[in-house]
């Protein structure tokens, strides 16, 4: 296997778990969660900011602008990175992962991310933005083609029953997150064109997510596996998927 593994999936699927598990199987894997400060590629809190930067921790710059991040007490500046409009978000972002790429692929380091190759572009791209989902895949399929020399390999954590386990997932969660959450899928752009509210009308995106993700991740040309994890048995199939003996698919 590759410098690379994409552990994807819904919230509640258990992805998290799942991908610490296989960052633990070897010392040279480092699991970096979806809002790890340190992700080397994913901008959790970030924002994207032209010109001279005044405050806040700089990230990393490219010729047209700033990643930064800022603490509460700092006076915010540009815009928050999955807040900028698609076609800019997707700009800047795969700059960041060409990159991240360059790097890494002269590193003894393999690495273990969540969300960064399905979940991500969906959530700005079809839950915020409503693009059309054309615009997605080639979003996708544009960092497909740029971490290929890592010999990347994703792992698509499934739910065959997506209400119960957002239902499970949601009871375990403050209140802050129930309400940030379903707020957040309700009251954009997608959820306004379907007439989509509350938490059915969440978990009827949920559905639509999760089978427009695997819709794209089928036609990606790299390697991938599909696990279900309703009874919460992912994780006893590492083995067989390091060893390439899963249900493996390349197109």
């Amino acid at each position: 296997m590759g410098k690379l593994w994409l552990i994807e999936g819904l919230p509640g699927s258990g992805k998290t778990t799942f991908a610490e598990a296989l960052a633990k199987r070897d010392a040279k894997r480092t699991f970096y969660s979806e809002v790890d400060p340190a992700h080397p590629v994913d901008v959790h809190d970030v924002r994207w900011v032209e010109g001279e930067v005044t405050s806040g921790h700089v990230l990393e710059r490219d010729a047209r602008g700033t990643f930064v991040r800022y603490e509460s007490t700092d006076e915010p500046q540009g815009t928050d990175v999955y807040e900028l409009p698609f076609e800019q978000h997707v700009d800047v972002m795969l700059g960041r992962w060409e990159r991240f790429v360059q790097q890494a692929r002269h590193q003894d380091e393999a690495y273990v991310f969540e969300c960064a190759l399905l979940q991500n572009p969906f959530t700005i791209g079809m839950i915020s933005q409503d693009v059309p989902l054309a615009f997605l895949q080639a979003y996708v399929e544009g960092i497909v083609e740029r971490i290929a020399p890592l010999d990347p390999t994703v792992v698509y954590v499934e739910l065959e029953d997506v209400e119960t386990a957002f239902k499970d997932v949601y009871a375990e969660r403050p209140e802050a997150w129930q309400h940030g959450f379903v707020e957040y899928y309700t009251k954009r752009r997608y959820a306004m064109r379907k007439a989509l509210s509350g938490i059915d009308g969440t978990i009827e995106i949920l559905k639509e997510r999760q089978r427009h993700e695997l819709d794209c991740l089928n036609r990606l040309s790299l390697r991938h596996v599909r696990v279900l994890n309703d009874h919460r048995n992912a994780i006893e199939q590492i083995a067989s998927i390091e060893s390439g003996e899963g249900h493996t698919c390349r197109h």
